[in-house]
Order: C-alpha cells, then sequence, then structure tokens
C-alpha cells in the first residue's frame, strides 16, 4: 500500500511538473537601433525580436510596449505567438540629444499571458544622442554655465530648480560640451556677494568662471492632477502630471539675451510613489507653509527615522547669503547643506536626507540645525529622530527632483520629458546665436582655456590652516584661488618643504605619501572649510594639493 501511495504521489508530481513547463515563456531576444549613431531631430528605428521559447502557444492577446527613458512612446498589439517561433515588432523615435535608456516590454505590465517564466520579458540599450557635425562645431568652443533654475511650479518637491539645472548639466556634459555647473556658479555668486535673482550678477559669475554662454531658467509649472479608484479593499492611485520649464540664453560677457525657449512634459499612470498621492500632496503643503514663518523652522519637532526633514528661513533682515549646517547632540559636524541667497521679507528651505557628508545614514537622536551668515551662526533650530518608519510622509528620495527613485515617479517622467524637449531646443537655439560670441571666444581662446586659474592667481596648493572644533579643516585657499565647493584636495605628508620667506607661497616639496581627500564644503575669499574623506586625521600645516 505504501509502495502504491509513493508511486502515486510521484505520477503526481511528475504532473504538475510537466504542466508547470507546459507554459509559454516570452523573452526578447534582440533590441536593434538605427542608425546606430543618431543626431539630434534624426528619426531612429527601434527593432526588437520577441520568441516564444516555451512550450506551448500563447492563449490569449498581448502587448509589446517601447520606451524611452520609462515614458512609453507606443504600444504594438500582438495576437499570438506560437511556441519556439518568434516576430519582429518596430516602431519609430524622434531622437532629442543626451544619453537615453531604450526598452521594451513584452505583456507588461499586465502579464496576461501565463509564462513559465514571468522575470524574463524586457530588454534595454544605452544609447547617447549628439548634436549634427555643424552645431558641435559651433558649440565645442565655447563654455556654457547653467544656473539654478527659478522654481515657480509651487509643487513642493524638493531640490526642484536644482535638479532640472543639474538634469540639463548632465546632457550637455555627455556630448561632449564643456559645462560649468550651478554648484560653481553659486559658490562664486556666494563668495563675491553676488545676488543670484539679479542677470546681471550671474552673468558677472559667470563671467569670473569663464562662461561664454549662460542658461537661465524656470520650472514654471509642476502640476500633479490625481484620482483613486476603490474596490473593497484594493485601492489604485492614478496620476496625470504636466510639466512646464522655460529658459533663455545670455551673452556672458555682454549680458544680451540671445535666446529664449520653452518646453512641456507630460506623463500619467498608476506606478510611482510608495504613499498615494493625496498623502503626498497633504504633506507638500503642510511642510512648505510651516516653515515660513519667523526665522529659522523646522516643518516638525521630531522625524521617523529616513523621513525628509525640511527647514526654513524668513529674513527680515538686509538681503544676504544664507547655509545651514547639521550637527549631532555630541556637536560633531554632520553636513552642510548649501547656500541660499535670501532677500529681505523673503523665505529659503533646505532639506535634509538624515545623511551624513559621507552618505550615512544617521540613527534616532537629538539634532540640530545652524544658520550661517559666513561669519557667524545667527540661529538655531532642535529637532529628533525616533525610531520607526512613517506610513503618512515619503521619503527623501521620493520627493527630490534628480534622484533615481523620484526618476521613477510619474512625475518624474513627465519632467524628464519636459528636460528632454528643453535640451534639444537649446541645443538648436545655441547653435545658431553660437557665431554672436564665437569671434570673442576665439580672441581669448589662449586665456579662455586657464581662465578660472588665470584670473585667480592659478594657486591651487596650499596648506591647512586650522582645524575647527566641529571637524572642519580649513586651508589658506578661497575663491580668490579659484576654489569651490565640491572642489577635493589631496592632504599629503611631505619633506623638504619650501616655502617663500614673504608671501608663505610654497615653492617645493617631495610628496611622501597621499595621507587622504578633503572636499570642501564651504568657500571665502582667501579661505576654505572642508571635511575629510574617510578616517584619517590631518595636521595643521600639512600640504593639499587639488585632485584634477
Amino acid at each position: 500500500m505504501m509502495k502504491r501511495m509513493l508511486v502515486c504521489a510521484a505520477l503526481a508530481v511528475g504532473c504538475l511538473a510537466q504542466l508547470g513547463f507546459a507554459l509559454p515563456d516570452l523573452i526578447v531576444s534582440q533590441l536593434d537601433v538605427s542608425p546606430v549613431a543618431p543626431v539630434d531631430g534624426s528619426l531612429v528605428t527601434i527593432s526588437a525580436t520577441i520568441e516564444n521559447t516555451g512550450s506551448e502557444d500563447t492563449n490569449a492577446p498581448f502587448f509589446a510596449r517601447f520606451t524611452v527613458d520609462g515614458h512609453e512612446i507606443d504600444v504594438i498589439p500582438l495576437t499570438s505567438l506560437t511556441s519556439r517561433r518568434s516576430k519582429e515588432v518596430t516602431t519609430t523615435w524622434s531622437a532629442t540629444a543626451g544619453p537615453h535608456i531604450l526598452s521594451i516590454a513584452v505583456d507588461a505590465p499586465h502579464d496576461r499571458i501565463d509564462e513559465s517564466n514571468e522575470e524574463n520579458n524586457s530588454r534595454s540599450v544605452a544609447l547617447t544622442v549628439h548634436l549634427d557635425e555643424d552645431a558641435m562645431a559651433a558649440l565645442a568652443p565655447l563654455r556654457i554655465a547653467i544656473a539654478r533654475f527659478d522654481d515657480l511650479s509651487g509643487a513642493g518637491f524638493i531640490h526642484v530648480g536644482e535638479g532640472v539645472s543639474s538634469e540639463l548639466a548632465d546632457r550637455f556634459a555627455a556630448i561632449g560640451l564643456r559645462v560649468i555647473d550651478h554648484v560653481k556658479l553659486d559658490s562664486v555668486m556666494q563668495s563675491n556677494g553676488l545676488n543670484p535673482a539679479l542677470p546681471n550678477d550671474v552673468a558677472a559669475a559667470g563671467r569670473l568662471v569663464g562662461a561664454d554662454l549662460l542658461v537661465l531658467g524656470s520650472v514654471l509649472d509642476l502640476h500633479v492632477q490625481r484620482a483613486s479608484l476603490s474596490l473593497g479593499f484594493f485601492r489604485v492611485d492614478y496620476a496625470e502630471v504636466d510639466a512646464q520649464l522655460s529658459a533663455q540664453v545670455i551673452d556672458a560677457r555682454s549680458t544680451e539675451s540671445l535666446v529664449s525657449v520653452s518646453a512641456e512634459g507630460h506623463n500619467e499612470g498608476t506606478d510611482g510613489f510608495s504613499i498615494d498621492f493625496g498623502e503626498l500632496l497633504s504633506f507638500l503643503s503642510v511642510g512648505s507653509s510651516e516653515v515660513c514663518s519667523v526665522g529659522l523652522q523646522a516643518d516638525r519637532a521630531w522625524y521617523h527615522t529616513g523621513q525628509t526633514a525640511l527647514f526654513g528661513f524668513q529674513n527680515e533682515s538686509t538681503p544676504a547669503w544664507f547655509g545651514i549646517e547639521i550637527y549631532s547632540s555630541t556637536g560633531a559636524f554632520l553636513k552642510w547643506l548649501g547656500w541660499q541667497f535670501v532677500a529681505t521679507g523673503d523665505c529659503a528651505t533646505w532639506s535634509w536626507d538624515q545623511c551624513d557628508g559621507t552618505g550615512a545614514p544617521m540613527s534616532s537622536g537629538i539634532y540640530t540645525a545652524k544658520l550661517w551668515n559666513g561669519t557667524s551662526y545667527i540661529e538655531t533650530v532642535g529637532f529628533q529622530i525616533r525610531p520607526g518608519i512613517s506610513l503618512s510622509a515619503p521619503s527623501a528620495d521620493e520627493i527630490t527632483v534628480g534622484t533615481a527613485r523620484f526618476d521613477e515617479t510619474v512625475v518624474g517622467g513627465a519632467l524628464n520629458q519636459a528636460a528632454d524637449q528643453l535640451t534639444s531646443t537649446l541645443l538648436l537655439s545655441m547653435a545658431d546665436v553660437a557665431g554672436i560670441v564665437g569671434q570673442r571666444a576665439e580672441e581669448s581662446a589662449a586665456v579662455g582655456a586657464a581662465m578660472p586659474e588665470a584670473a585667480f592667481g592659478g594657486r591651487r596648493e596650499g596648506q591647512i590652516a586650522a582645524i575647527l572644533p566641529d571637524r572642519r579643516i580649513a586651508i589658506n585657499l578661497g575663491s580668490s584661488s579659484g576654489v569651490t565647493v565640491d572642489d577635493r584636495f589631496e592632504v599629503l605628508e611631505v619633506q623638504n618643504l619650501v616655502l617663500d620667506p614673504v608671501t608663505s607661497e610654497i615653492l617645493d616639496y617631495g610628496v611622501i605619501a597621499v595621507r587622504g581627500d578633503i572636499r570642501v564644503v564651504e568657500v571665502r575669499d582667501r579661505v576654505s572649510y572642508a571635511v575629510a574623506e574617510g578616517g584619517f586625521l590631518p595636521a595643521i600645516g600639512d600640504v593639499v594639493r587639488a585632485v584634477p
């Protein structure tokens, strides 16, 4: 009897195994683009080969979904696919300059076909679209500075203007253009007391860093329209997002406006945030209003671990640059949140992702945000991080423009689509006007290539002048030496150090070893403040040398 039961069980398992394997299995065996090196504005043909490697035919119609950077460009219906057979599907895409990911997903996102493997239905290829030869020849000699975009959307997402500016800078750099990002511009403006709200001051900063063209822009709208469908305990959140961007190109030398362009993006879908859009929009609207009342404020007295902390400063004094530093309960410096120019009566906001300067997450405890005006700490606010996960507030990467998690959301998709369109329009427009500034660029080419260092004396090595109680490292190089925020320096162990007896300038030394790296977090005229990268201990008098 037992033997018969074992035989029956074995037969049952075998039947189940056969049933499990007797299913179709759709894969994308090949994905090609033509032409293989497209230029901006060209029509690209995307071809994919779909195979059914399973032992059964498909039992229902399904779809092949083409996307570019996560944005759907075409959906092709397929009625069936016989076992061990293949089918080719094609679509076209009007290429825009910059780096892109082209993808196809079969039987997604609804999984209409029961398959033996549901995890192998997609394929992607990376592609960088360049400018045509004439446009590239016109723009290649020029330095293009991209300022922080103004956020006029009122959407409440974090780093909207900085994120869009960085996205454009990345796209420009990917095709080989010489780009100066908003971080360097902000650093120069802060060091020289320039107002980023004044185009002439931004242009002056552009000239200081050697820019020929300056891009100024605004995020005009980032509108989320949501709807929800409830079916018993099941709820689907659906959103349609519209993004609007505008930009103008300025001749950095003459401050003449050369080009004005705009772009739009649209995206919709049910995927995206890990919380529903009602909670998201409620969180954003509350957070942005509560921090702009009086002085320095935090939007909450305490936060869950991993939750974004938002700070605001309402300036009732004279216009100036302000920055925020985060400290632990023991007084240890953790992170610099950057400079903001705040006019009289205006409010600026900063966000903290609960990580220190190295990206390490912080644990629960008491923390302090200190407001710094370049001379002294003028206000502080304390807050607490509590253990646990918030069920109602989004994490930092879900609402911070430019993060990978944000790019995966429907909001990020709309914003990236608008950025793609703006990139293409800007590049073609700048190529058309490049001749206006080209002659000036040629005349100053000899000094232009080294302008940042020449303008600041070309001094790129110095010494550690002090180590502050908060562990910041002061070096005797500042904006007058061409130092900007995020510059990196090697800390050297040297021998036979020779200094000029009058100027104390370093004349010569021999390198024994590199002790470690430091990263600049704040720049003034003749001194910069940096933090150590790693666990080494620098000393006063150590030689520092710029990392190329």
